[in-house]
């Protein structure tokens, strides 16, 4: 199989990418093993409500793409082709690697072995019908997703008791103090029991808090404490392309450092932005005009990173919102994402 552009992984980023350079009439083949695009940051309510969203967060790519789709992963990479592990070849003249990372504490975030739409819904069903028999809920973490999290099932589940265990003295680490404080504040009056500076781990049939000895048993447990780079693929021939956290190292223009014809983006690359959906679809809009251009030869500006900015539900009526000038709880702007979690806005950017 030949085609002008490889893209190896179907996320936010390597959707938005292939679907701009089709725009501009240049022919992609994306891979990815999965048969289906995930709205990732709707899945938590998924879990929690999944009557809510109704399954709208996931969409076949061949429903999606209008470029050629290949469900396989990709074996090795080489200069100018790949050999999937379906045993096909793929010749290209430029990549776009985006492939991703992986959640290995908290599948039901993204999928380790749901491959098919249908097995991933049925996935996610049996984690919802898990944690409907839950009367006492843990949530390790106290990140991004942790705190997503606690908030969903203490909305959708409030006869459940929730607690959410952090390992240092704030939630979201990394955010301004007022959105801690205002994230706390809201898990809390939602009947979250927040604890910090705690870390359990499991001993037996219990989970013991390896700093005070307090020992619990919940009914259910999730543990959300990072993710881990998808880059087996690529540590072959270009291990050399990888920094010492396993993120492809790229230029101002996303283009993989040490190699002419890769590009990087999304959660695998170290493009010096926060891993989050948006920002992924943004280097990808822009990836595709860097690339249509290389293709005839015209200049372009290098990428500008974008301030961190972040919109956390914690529940379905409540969430705080940081911009880099102010931290809001103003319900009209929580709203914008609470209408449907922006599936609606990510499936109509791929479309444009």
């Amino acid at each position: 199989m030949k085609t002008q552009v490889l893209i190896i992984g179907g996320g936010f980023a390597g959707v938005s990418t292939a679907q701009r350079l089709e725009k501009q009439g240049i022919r992609t083949s994306l891979v990815d093993r999965k048969d289906y695009f995930e709205v990732t940051y709707a899945v938590l309510r998924d879990v929690a409500d999944p009557k809510k969203n109704q399954g709208n967060s996931r969409k076949y790519y061949n429903d999606i793409l209008t470029g050629t789709f290949t469900q396989s992963g990709v074996k090795e990479l080489r200069k100018t082709s790949a050999l999937l592990e379906n045993g096909e070849t793929v010749t290209f003249e430029k990549v776009v690697i985006a492939s991703g990372s992986r959640y290995p504490s908290l599948p039901l975030a993204k999928s380790s072995k749901a491959m098919s739409l249908a097995a991933r819904t049925d996935e996610l069903n049996e984690y919802h019908n898990n944690l409907k028999g839950a009367s006492t809920v843990l949530v390790i973490g106290g990140g991004v997703v942790g705190v997503e999290l606690a908030g969903e099932i203490a909305y959708a589940m409030p006869k459940a008791q929730v607690t959410l265990a952090h390992k240092s003295g704030t939630l979201l680490d990394g955010f301004k103090e007022k959105a801690q404080q205002k994230a706390l504040k809201q898990l809390t009056e939602a009947g979250v029991t927040v604890e910090f500076n705690t870390f359990y781990q499991k001993k037996g049939d219990v989970y013991i808090d390896v700093n005070s000895n307090k020992s619990i048993s919940p009914d259910a447990i999730y543990t959300a404490i990072g993710t881990l780079p998808n880059n087996d693929f690529l540590k072959q021939n270009f291990n050399h392309t990888l920094n010492d956290k396993g993120l492809v190292m790229v230029g101002g223009n996303l283009a993989v450092k040490g190699e002419s014809n890769f590009y990087a983006i999304g959660d695998i690359a170290d493009v010096g932005e926060a891993k989050l959906g948006y920002l992924a679809l943004e280097q990808g809009k822009y990836l595709a005009n860097v690339i249509a251009k290389d293709f005839i030869g015209k200049t372009y500006k290098a990428y500008k990173r974008n301030p961190f900015m972040a919109l956390v539900p914690t529940g379905q009526k409540t969430g705080v919102v940081q911009f880099p000038f102010m931290v809001s709880t103003w319900k009209a702007l929580v709203n914008i994402k609470q209408k449907d979690l922006f599936i609606s806005k990510t499936y109509n950017e791929f479309s444009k």
